[in-house]
Formats: C-alpha cells, structure tokens, sequence
C-alpha cells in the first residue's frame, strides 16, 4: 500500500451514521454553536465543525462552486474528514447532480492522494460500485457518470463499512 494510502483507508463508511456507530470511531455529531464558514480560496463553505477535523455535509461541500484548489487548501488543514448527509448514489431521485457528483469525485481523489483520514456518513445504500452499473450514458446530462462513479468506487474499495444491523438483532442484542 502507497504511503498516502495508509490514512486514507483508515477511514470507514457509516450507514445510517447512529450515535452508536459514530461514537465508535470517536465522532459525535457537531452541535450548531461549532459551525464555521470556512474561505479556502475564494469560495465560502460552511462546515459543522472544524477543530481537529473537518466536518462538512455533502450538500454544502459538493452541492456549490468547489473546486479542486478548496479541496486543495482544506486537505493542507484538516487531517480528518467526516461528510455526512452522503446521498445514495443508487436512489436516483437522492443521487444528486452530475457536478456534484464529479465535485465528490475530485473530493474523493484529493483526499486519497493526500492520505487524508474520511468517513462517509449516509443514510445508504452507499454502493457506487452497484451505482455505477445503473448510471445513465455519459452522453446524458442527468445524474453521476459511469466514469465518475467507477473512480469513486475504485478509491472507495479501500475503505472498511459499517452498516446498521437489521432491526431485529439489534433489540434482541440490545436487551441482554
């Protein structure tokens, strides 16, 4: 494995994200008073938390103006991101826009050069391998790319999942 590589795949995709979940990893959801709007460049993006690491949603990090230097820039602070709010690039009315899927896209391939630490936080399923067979041609507009979503996942494969129990084992584990 490639130096940068190592912190990277430290990193974990959590889905739904619960408490439980989180506090395993030593993250807990950010209050609203720990907001911060952050300049990388010359964009503003407003993050949860930004202390020892970063903690920002997909919308707001994804969904705007963003561009590889912000990643840039963020990644020389932060030596951990959490990006919660992660829409389900299987669900096509959550999927997102092209260009936010391309912006996670370059997000996805800064962190990883970086040997940058993230956690993916949605409500799943968070399966870009799987999304990346139902995406449309690249020749339509709509919805992530076949290309986009075949790096992601590339680069994704490195990192471990946590996904929620079925409901079942959790009241019956829960209970003893």
């Amino acid at each position: 494995m490639a130096p940068g590589q190592e912190g990277f795949s430290r990193g974990k995709i959590i889905t739904p994200g619960s408490p439980a979940q989180l506090g395993a990893f030593g993250l807990f959801q950010p209050v609203k008073s720990q907001e911060r709007i952050l300049t990388p460049t010359t964009q503003r993006l407003t993050v949860k938390m930004a202390d020892d690491m970063l903690w920002v949603g997909f919308a707001e990090l994804c969904g705007g103006l963003m561009s590889t230097a912000d990643y840039l820039a963020l990644a020389e602070d932060y030596g951990t991101w959490v990006i919660d709010g992660v829409p389900s690039p299987t669900i096509e009315s959550a999927a997102g826009s092209a260009p936010a899927w391309q912006r996670f896209s370059n997000v996805v391939d800064v962190l990883y050069d970086q040997g940058i630490t993230l956690f993916l936080v949605g409500h799943g399923p968070l399966d870009w391998e799987l999304a990346g067979d139902l995406a449309p041609d690249p020749g339509r507009p709509i919805g992530a790319r076949r290309v986009d979503l075949a790096r992601i996942a590339s680069r994704l494969s490195l990192l471990g999942r946590v996904e929620a129990s079925e409901p079942f084992e959790e009241i019956e584990t829960g209970g003893s």
